[in-house]
């Protein structure tokens, strides 16, 4: 018998200058009440596959959590700065930033965005246009935490 798998995409600030500490708390609470919730289920935690900002902080809490690390991006993130993070499973679609955002959000089946820039609300926009019609209660979680660096 083949386990069930729920794929949770999480957007949110690619650059370090938020607020970490408390996204690390939302996280790590999202993540725990995901793996009481779904014991029996294998978990995806699917993210822009840098080595920095939400994704980095999702990947590391994922690895605790014992779910899955799916790298979903674009080319370009092989040429940053910060490095990728060494994810179980790698999708790379298109050449620059933004041009995976359609396959990704095709890809999930949840969505977590904590703070974020254009492109993070941009796809949060596209899974609500996904899944019109239909309750986001159990679909998509939002928190905003506090950005410190230009705007």
């Amino acid at each position: 018998m083949q386990l069930e798998t729920i794929k949770y995409g999480v957007v949110g600030f690619s650059r370090n200058q938020f607020d970490k500490k408390t996204a690390y708390q939302i996280l790590e609470e999202l993540f725990s009440e995901i793996k009481e919730e779904h014991p029996d289920k294998i978990i995806e935690i699917v993210s822009g596959y840098t080595n920095a900002g939400i994704p980095k902080i999702a990947y590391k809490l994922a690895d605790k959590y014992g779910f899955v690390t799916v790298g979903f991006s674009a080319k370009q993130a092989l040429r940053v700065r910060s490095g990728v993070y060494p994810v179980a499973k790698v999708i790379l679609k298109g050449e620059r930033f933004g041009e995976e955002s359609h396959d990704f959000i095709e890809y999930i089946d949840r969505l977590i965005r904590i703070g974020g820039g254009p492109q993070s609300r941009e796809e949060t926009r596209a899974f609500q246009e996904k899944h019109e019609g239909e309750s986001l209660d159990d679909l998509l979680i939002e928190y905003e935490v506090d950005w410190y660096g230009r705007r």
